[in-house]
């Protein structure tokens, strides 16, 4: 597909969960707007399918690593790097939702495996693409939380943890790398139809569907496309005076919270 626009033109921007969804969609507008693009993700054949929906070419890469190990984080950073240069932008998307239960139901196992993605994979991806900004002199975090990260969903002790923690981490960067050029924000996605979304929505019925449809303002789900727009708007230099954000992009749903 051809580029519409050329706002990160040769810049080396890295996409954790590039695979499917929010990520991929990401990934592909990235691609058409001139970016170098990575997707991270751990299942080798969906980045294969991914970087081919991506558009392929020698602006598109994939890599298989476990964010919540630094030892593969920092090899797999490296290698972005020796490919396409030093990272301009970090989209931390990768995430997990194991458990769907209070704290006295939520397995220790969930709780650590929660975090360890949605939180210190952000944490350590954060790390290894920060030391390549400060070489190259700027740079864009825009980490992916959640209206569950701003508001709390009920049964959801280890999600709304790891979600409220990564806004915690998108305000504490930005205020450590302000002045040096970096900004880091936040996206807060309502629901979002995706291929990994609608069988939990079919799972649902059509009466819990319908009622979690309406407690959006807008009385619809948001698209995949919606949300990739906010991202590659904070990423870019149109927002260049913003940082330290946490940006609802949820339809109207904390409005009706």
């Amino acid at each position: 597909m051809p580029r519409t626009y050329g706002r990160f033109e040769d810049k080396t921007i890295v996409v954790t969960g590039g695979g499917s969804g929010i990520g991929l969609q990401t990934a592909k507008d990235l691609h058409r707007d001139g970016a170098y693009v990575h997707i991270i993700g751990r299942n080798a054949e969906k980045l294969a399918k991914a970087k081919y929906a991506i558009g392929g070419g020698s602006r598109a890469f994939a890599h298989q690593c476990d964010i919540s190990q630094e030892d593969q984080v920092a090899l797999t950073f490296k290698s972005i790097e020796d490919t396409s240069g030093k990272i301009y932008g970090l989209v931390n998307n990768a995430a997990i939702n194991p458990s769907r239960n209070e704290v006295t139901h939520t397995e220790i196992k969930d709780w650590r495996d929660t975090l360890e993605v949605n939180l210190t994979g952000a944490f350590n991806c954060s790390k290894a693409a920060v030391w390549q900004m400060l070489d190259r002199g700027e740079g864009s975090i825009v980490n992916i939380s959640s209206v569950g990260g701003m508001n709390a969903f009920t049964t959801r002790t280890s999600y709304n943890a790891s979600k409220f923690g990564l806004i915690g981490l998108t305000q504490s960067m930005a205020i450590d790398y302000a002045e040096r050029n970096i900004r880091v924000n936040a996206v807060c996605p309502g629901y979002v139809k995706t291929e990994l979304t609608a069988p939990l929505f079919e799972k649902m019925g059509k009466d819990k569907f319908d009622a979690l449809v309406s407690a959006h303002a807008m009385k619809r789900l948001g698209k995949p496309e919606e949300i990739s727009k906010a991202i590659l708007f904070l990423l870019s230099e149109e927002a260049s005076f913003i940082t330290g954000v946490a940006l609802p992009v949820d339809g109207g749903y904390l409005l009706k919270g």
